[in-house]
């Protein structure tokens, strides 16, 4: 017979490898029943071979890690093994967000009752921030605490966190609803957000660890949400800097705040505007285009070649920050500079690699002039009526050149950003 751990032949009924010393009997690492040489899984329970025994995990991490992509789950434990959960100074963006009136409403029910309520509640609030790939850093009775920026980082983590925000207003909605028809009282949340230099890193003591951030930024993102208007998303003057040119907003002027001597400016986010603004740059200035002559000449080409009737694609690829967008810009400019060319853009970001089709989905509702919201029977019609190359009069239209930003998965898991120019 064969030792189980390392293969040396010994006679038969030895109960010990000669070799290393080993016990011959296999025995289960789950259920410790002993199982006959060469067994690979254990007939009692099916635990396999050798396998170790996984520790359970504690009730409230698995009831939060069922919110939490696979995706993401993967990311934050890479993080966590790379030593980035360790203290350090960044900028993060912080979301808070409460059940209004959640004291009052407590009192009046059975604590069982009022867990119940939050634990469907939770669902809600903590499935949008993991969407846009932000950190649950604190489940509290009736708040949950998120970090847009900590430990993953984003290009666009004040974006993500006001569009987390929005969702999560829309997500609750149905709830409320039943809320109010089942226990007969107004159920309703807010939402604030602030972003700023915090300490973020893992703190506490011996019984107690947590991921958390320290700093006055936190204590702003804080008063942002207490002196919201239930069902509304309010950020500060800091957030609102970084996106402006993506969202609607109703300014609130200064408010006063707990802890601060002069008032705070803050504003109301209300909707995702039809048509955002760059967030890169410096608005009003613009400089020349240095060097990529290779690459203008290969796209000059090709807008040449389309006018001339012949259609092809162009994929430009490479890391975030190379000029990607820039050098589509250039050749925006100066095809729509001349005569006989239409373009089209579709546009996607990183937190829509899981979302089928997106940059086609930006890419024909622009083309088709679609309006926010459509329904898929309004988009057929107005499809059928704007077939590729005509006017709806049955006219010519000038050739046209379709951009279509894409965000796909390399084989190591990072994001691959790839600009497509494709001419028909």
């Amino acid at each position: 017979m064969n030792c189980p751990k390392c293969a040396t032949t010994n006679p038969d009924g030895a109960k010990f490898c000669m070799s290393c010393g080993s016990a011959m009997a296999l025995g289960c690492t789950n259920c410790a029943a002993e199982l006959p040489t060469g067994s690979q899984f254990c007939f009692v329970c099916g635990q396999k071979v050798g396998a170790p025994v996984e520790e359970p995990k504690p009730a409230e991490t698995a009831r939060i890690e069922q919110y939490i992509p696979a995706e993401l789950l993967a990311k934050l434990e890479s993080a966590r093994a790379g030593g980035g959960m360790q203290g350090e100074r960044r900028v993060v963006t912080m979301l808070f967000c409460d059940v209004k009136g959640s004291t009052a409403t407590a009192e009046k029910l059975d604590p069982e009752e009022w867990a119940d309520i939050m634990n469907g509640a939770f669902e809600h609030l903590i499935s949008p921030v993991y969407a846009y790939e932000g950190t649950l850093a604190r489940l509290m009775g009736d708040a949950i605490l998120a970090f847009f920026g900590a430990p993953i980082a984003h290009e666009d983590d004040p974006q993500r966190a006001v569009l987390a925000g929005l969702e999560i207003l829309r997500a609750i909605e149905p709830y409320k609803k039943q809320i109010e028809a089942q226990w007969g009282f107004e159920f309703d949340v807010r939402v604030g957000i602030n972003t700023g230099l915090v300490v973020v890193g893992e703190v506490g003591s011996d019984l107690r660890v947590e991921y958390t951030a320290l700093g006055d930024a936190v204590n702003l993102a804080a008063r942002m949400e207490q002196t919201a208007v239930p069902g509304t998303v309010q950020i500060s003057e800091q957030t609102h800097k970084l996106i402006a040119p993506m969202f609607e907003f109703e300014s609130l002027g200064g408010i006063e705040v707990k802890g601060k001597a002069e008032p705070v400016t803050a504003f109301r986010v209300l909707s995702t505007k039809a048509e955002p603004g760059e967030i890169r740059g410096i608005a009003g200035m613009r400089s020349p285009i240095i060097g990529r002559a290779r690459e203008i000449a290969q796209l000059r080409d090709a807008v040449e070649d389309l006018r001339k009737g012949s259609g092809q694609l162009i994929a430009l690829m490479g890391e975030a920050g190379l000029g990607k967008s820039r050098l589509a810009a250039e050749m925006r400019e100066e095809a729509l500079a001349e005569a006989g060319v239409d373009w089209f853009e579709g546009r996607s970001v990183s937190y829509q690699t899981q979302t089928p089709y997106a940059p086609f989905v930006s890419l024909f509702t622009t083309l088709l002039d679609l309006p926010r919201g459509a329904d898929e029977s309004g988009a057929l019609r107005r499809g059928g009526s704007r077939a590729p190359g005509t006017e709806p009069n049955g006219g010519s239209r000038p050739r046209t050149v379709h951009r279509v930003d894409a965000r796909s998965r390399s084989a190591s898991g990072g994001v691959r950003r790839c600009a497509v120019l494709g001419a028909a």
